[in-house]
């Protein structure tokens, strides 16, 4: 007797069926899983409150020390360390009194353990010269106006000056000696050689002056005198 199945009992027919739903049931879950991993997380910050710590100040007190101080150390000196204590036998010499002194007698001092020689004359004079005097020296019962005029009397333009159109001022300074004569002439602002050693020139030329002096003794004062050098037209 041969066997027949029934077309209901193929599950064969069903398989498609079965696929579909298998599919279906896979694209679901692989849709849930994408869909749970982008959810947005929000994470709410909780602002706290400053704790603030409040700290009691105890005030310290020092104690006074009121021990009593230490006791000063004194050392006993014997009597007999100050006292030269002799017998009544010994001779004691008598101690000299400036006082006892005969101020008469000639007192001769060796001046040489001192370093030096007694010469018996005067201290030497200070020879630095001075600017100002007690008498300032003169020029001929003048000043040094009267002076830089008899300079300009007596100047000899130099030609090659001349040409070359140069003029001007030169302050020129100098010592007038005890004696009245003129050295140590220099030119403290010039205008050019030639015209600074013709004003050189004529004050060297120059005559005595009267000279300075300090508690009526003469002195060696600086002068300073301008000369000018003008071209006439």
């Amino acid at each position: 007797m041969e066997l027949k199945k029934s077309p209901k009992a193929d599950l064969e027919n069903k398989r498609s069926y079965f696929l579909e739903i298998g599919i279906i049931v896979a694209l679901a879950a692989c849709i849930a899983m994408f869909s749970w991993s982008q959810k947005e997380r929000v994470i709410e910050v909780v602002e706290q409150a400053p704790v603030v710590v409040e700290t009691e100040m105890m005030e310290v007190t020092i104690q006074e020390d009121k021990r009593p101080p230490a006791p000063m150390k004194t050392q006993a000196v014997a009597i007999s360390e100050i006292l030269n204590v002799v017998k009544n036998d010994a001779k004691i010499e008598p101690t000299v009194n400036i006082l006892d002194l005969d101020v008469t007698q000639d007192l001769a001092v060796d001046v040489t353990k001192f370093g030096g020689t007694y010469t018996g004359e005067e201290e030497a004079e200070d020879d630095t010269p001075v600017v100002v005097a007690e008498t300032m020296p003169t020029f001929m019962g003048g000043t040094v106006d009267d002076f830089a005029k008899w300079c300009g009397k007596h100047i000899v333009y130099p030609p090659a000056a001349q040409d070359n159109g140069s003029q001007g001022r030169v302050m020129v300074q100098f010592v007038v000696e005890r004696d009245g004569s003129i050295s140590h002439v220099t030119v403290l602002r010039g205008v050019d050689r030639l015209l600074n050693d013709e004003a050189v020139r004529v004050i060297k030329s120059a005559p005595k002056w009267t000279p300075g002096s300090n508690r009526g003794k003469p002195v060696r004062v600086y002068v300073n005198v301008p000369i000018n050098f003008v071209l006439s037209d």
